[in-house]
């Protein structure tokens, strides 16, 4: 299950995004942006040279992309709308299918996908 998202935090990278932008703009200097939008200066420098926020940084990391996550959420709520919701071991096996498509096309990039279908309109 996902982990709830977090409000306060949602508000931080938001504004942290506002510094960022005005910094690279020359809208704002480095410290009237940290004082303007209360933002931490280590971690506007860190933006700055090219640190990716921490969920964007480890997505590589998760067996599925952000994009290929939520293809299976709108696959599972199209199955429930209808009136079959999937069983755990399918969302697993349709999990993996979607992974080794992925595999498969990053090992052997001359091998194009052109059959496949995203989930849901199968």
């Amino acid at each position: 299950m996902t982990r709830r998202k977090n409000p306060e935090a949602a508000r931080k990278e938001a504004k942290l995004q506002e510094a960022l932008a005005g910094v690279r703009s020359g809208q704002y200097k480095v410290d009237a942006a940290v004082a303007k939008f209360g933002v931490s200066r280590r971690t506007l420098y860190t933006r700055m040279t090219g640190t990716l926020p921490r969920n964007q940084a480890h997505e590589a990391e998760q067996i599925l992309s952000h994009a290929e996550e939520k293809e299976l959420v709108r696959w599972i709520t199209q199955l429930t709308i209808t009136g079959y919701a999937p069983r755990h071991l399918t969302l697993r096996e349709m999990a993996e299918e979607i992974r080794k498509r992925r595999i498969k096309q990053i090992n052997d990039p001359s091998i194009q996908l052109v059959t496949y279908t995203p989930i849901g309109l199968q």
